[in-house]
């Protein structure tokens, strides 16, 4: 049987993996939604031939804060000159959903790693961005 992923029309359907970090309660919040959508998601372990592998990462954050973590592995990507969006989650749904379709058709990125604060799992916001994003 295909999967979503496979049937889906949108703007995803070159993407192989989706990588969220191992120990993070936004990241399987993240994997759940994720896996239920027809994705392939892997835990992401910053080891360098999975750092390696990554061609994008998008961002949840909420008005520019980041977690230390999420600041340092930003920073990582942003110096190996890795395609990267910021989803604030502060912002309006219907822009940033815009956006992000905008960034993955632009990349065509396979690779993605997906990054966000402890604090966004409970932000009413995501289930917003859930329902409205066109996978």
């Amino acid at each position: 049987m295909a999967s979503l992923l496979q049937i889906a029309t949108g703007m995803t359907t070159h993407i192989k993996t989706i990588y969220t970090p191992e120990k993070s309660a936004f990241a399987a919040d993240m994997r759940n939604w994720l896996v239920d959508r027809g994705f392939t998601v892997e835990s992401f372990d910053e080891s360098m031939d999975v750092v390696e592998r990554i061609d994008a990462v998008v961002i949840f954050h909420e008005n520019h804060n980041f977690d230390k973590h999420v600041a340092e592995l930003r920073d990582l990507f942003d110096k190996r000159q890795v395609a990267m969006h910021k989803i604030d989650m502060s912002g309006t749904m219907n822009v940033a959903i815009s956006h992000l379709s905008l960034f993955f058709e632009r990349t065509q990125c396979t690779h993605v790693l997906f990054l966000g604060s402890e604090g966004l799992k409970d932000n009413p916001k995501m289930e917003l961005f859930k329902e409205k994003w066109n996978l």
